[in-house]
């Protein structure tokens, strides 16, 4: 059946029916017809797959088109269905607008909150703000999580160390056991209570007890114990413990532990700037709930500075090693790569915990596309800024408005603004310290004491700041936990042409940050 014939035929399905509560106040009057003849914009539109899986299915009792239609996952949207360019729909899951995740994941809930999600309060992965639609997707026919071969698909993109599959046999991935069989995503359950539950499932799909207890490869000792796998309070985690996928000591924590030194990563961005991370980015919405850049792609830097410099820049990353301590009331950070003698500046950028833009960001939120060098540079010749320093973004037919001096000086008491150090490596070299807010207002007197030095092909450079609060300047005192982001210019990259890191996270005192101060 054509595409259109086949949407056309569900979609009257759909209308058949709805119920009356489609009149209700805030709902549209004929939903889902006025979302359809937005949203069907030929067969590439999700429309079709939604309407072809579960979640479409009006002749269903209690799914969504058998209810309300597409309301009764997106909330009522009448407003949005006379304005859909203006309003946002009741409940959006992206990519223009996006709602709060709580709201996102009650719309879920209201349904499935009574069966596979009804311990999903207080899990590990509602903790790390994650979303039901951050690994489900239903405008499709089959969610693929939901299918145990393509579940490693999606799971791998946070635990990219389990890519490399059971006992990091990859040649054998595609005959690994799904995700599911040991681990629960829902809940925060171990994988020992899971298996509890399901006999050591996911083991047993390669390793048969009954063949084992016959092969003359595996030793007696071996068997006997065994033969404890007969009783249901044992599972194969009892003996064989940090093997699934590599030893527990070789797997980077997710959750970090902050140390006073680490080697950290920067790539090449190429022209990736804060409007296309919230918009376009296939990671865009998780990013505007509050996740971190590091959240996914922690351990990606080389392969995204590969894939953005596409063969046309090199190197695609660069490695500094990185060192904090403390000396007499100051924060001193000593940083020191391998480079050549022409490096032109160094800088870091630091924010408040509380500055959400930089928390997710790091240096990506003072970067833009109406910069220099990035893609709608129309010479306009602007600095760095914070997107919070705008009532309204430029867009087409519509200017850029930046917030008056007292709304900016609101916004920098309360720490919405970036403290941004910048070290000159040229003769004679220099260090300078700015607030970045509505673009860089440079110290009179730099916050920031730095020297450095080039010898045997390496750089080093130390850096020296009070922790107490500096007037223009943010707190470094035990117990304020800050956003650090890095970048490095080299001789024949002006611009944006350059290397950063993802945002990294600092505390003098630091338990859970990417770093402390011994």
């Amino acid at each position: 059946m054509p595409a259109r014939l086949l949407l056309l035929t569900l979609m009257f399905g759909a209308l058949a029916t709805l119920n009356a509560a489609a009149a209700e106040p805030g709902y549209a009057e004929n939903s889902p017809e006025s979302c359809i003849g937005c949203h069907d914009f030929g067969d590439s539109s999700p429309v079709h797959p939604l309407l072809q899986g579960v979640h479409g299915a009006s002749d269903r009792a209690g799914t969504p088109m058998a209810e309300r239609g597409c309301e009764e996952c997106h909330g009522p949207s009448a407003a949005h269905s006379r304005a859909p360019t203006q309003v946002a729909p009741g409940v959006s899951f992206g990519p223009r607008w996006t709602t709060a995740a709580a709201k996102q994941d009650g719309q879920c809930l209201a349904c499935h909150g009574d069966d596979s999600a009804r311990h999903w309060e207080g899990s590990h992965h509602q903790q790390q703000d994650l979303a039901c639609v951050t690994c489900h997707d239903v405008h499709t026919a089959r969610d693929t999580v939901l299918k145990p071969p393509g579940q490693a698909e999606v799971c791998t993109l946070c635990h990219k160390q389990q890519r490399s599959g059971i006992h990091g046999l990859e040649e054998r991935v595609q005959f690994n056991p799904a995700c599911s069989s040991c681990h629960s995503p829902h809940d925060s359950k171990s994988p020992h209570g899971v298996m509890l539950d399901n006999r050591s499932e996911g083991c047993a799909s390669c390793h048969n007890l009954v063949t084992m207890a016959t092969d003359p490869a595996v030793s007696d000792k071996a068997k006997s114990y065994h033969k404890v796998m007969a009783q249901t309070d044992k599972t194969c985690l009892g003996c064989h413990v940090g093997i699934a996928h590599v030893a527990a000591a070789g797997v980077a924590p997710l959750i970090t532990e902050a140390s006073s030194s680490r080697r950290v990563t920067l790539f090449y961005p190429g022209q990736s700037d804060s409007e296309w991370l919230l918009s376009e980015h296939p990671g865009s919405q998780p990013l505007r709930q509050g996740s971190s850049c590091q959240q996914c792609h922690r351990g990606d830097e080389p392969a995204m500075g590969a894939a953005l410099a596409d063969g046309e820049f090199a190197p695609a990353t660069r490695e500094l090693n990185v060192r904090f301590g403390t000396d007499t009331g100051e924060l001193v950070v000593n940083i020191d790569w391998s480079g050549t003698a022409a490096e032109q500046d160094l800088a870091l950028m630091w924010g408040d915990r509380g500055n959400d833009e930089l928390t997710r960001a790091g240096c990506f939120a003072a970067c833009h596309s109406d910069m220099p060098g990035m893609t709608r540079d129309r010479g306009q010749q602007l600095d760095k800024y914070l997107l919070a320093s705008r009532l309204q973004e430029r867009q087409i037919g519509r200017p850029p408005v930046v917030r008056d001096e007292a709304e900016l000086a609101a916004l920098r008491e309360a720490g919405n603004f970036a403290e941004l150090w910048r070290v000159k490596l040229q003769d004679p070299v220099a260090v300078e310290s700015g607030a970045l807010l509505a673009g860089i207002n440079w110290h009179q007197d730099s916050l920031v004491k730095s020297s450095a030095q080039f010898r045997d092909g390496r750089w080093q450079v130390t850096l020296r700041r009070p922790l107490k609060p500096m007037p223009g300047g943010l707190s470094f005192a035990p117990g304020r936990e800050l956003t650090l982001g890095i970048a490095l210019h080299g001789a024949d990259n002006p611009g944006g042409e350059h290397w950063i890191s993802l945002p990294m996270t600092f505390a003098t005192d630091g338990i859970n940050t990417d770093f402390r101060a011994d």
